[in-house]
């Protein structure tokens, strides 16, 4: 018994490192992205397709995600500095109040957002954390699997590229 529980613990460690992977950004194919909806943490309810013509940067945690304790404060300071694309951190997690008191804990200063279990199923987020590029009109430009170099001015330069050409 006291091995299956080593292989257990093993394998979670293992797997909570995953998202530390520094990948580049991956290519998207333009095509449209699937309807997604997310509610706020007073309960809004809110759609892809209802946001604003900006760019945007889909960002996907969970209060879970070991990685996401140390990125989720450079998202917040990238989208502050990059205010002309839309950042949306959205959590992963069962429920709002987890999402909020894991931003409460850590002192991150962005919205609780939410969303809804069927479009994560149906996105099939590969790993946490996980980013997805819009373009204006909601295409598929691109991923980044894993913790992304959010300080980093050659990722900016990168997101710049693909987001704002």
């Amino acid at each position: 018994m006291r091995v299956t529980a080593k292989k257990m613990i093993g394998f979670l460690a293992l797997l909570s490192l995953c998202g530390f992977v520094q990948a580049e950004i991956d290519a998207g194919d333009n095509q449209p992205m699937p309807e997604l909806r997310w509610i706020d943490g007073a309960g809004n309810q809110y759609r892809l397709s209802e946001m604003t013509d900006k760019p945007k940067l889909l960002h996907f945690w969970a209060a879970w995600c070991i990685p996401c304790r140390k990125e989720m404060p450079e998202v917040v300071e990238w989208q502050r500095n990059n205010p002309q694309i839309e950042v949306l951190a959205l959590s992963l997690d069962r429920k709002i109040a987890q999402t909020k008191y894991f931003l409460k804990k850590y002192k991150i200063d962005t919205p609780a957002l939410l969303l809804n279990e069927e479009d994560s199923d149906a996105l099939g987020v590969p790993v946490v954390p996980y980013t997805i590029f819009v373009s204006r009109d909601n295409r598929f430009l691109g991923s980044q699997p894993g913790v992304a170099r959010w300080l980093n001015a050659g990722f900016s330069e990168e997101v710049h590229r693909l987001l704002l050409p």
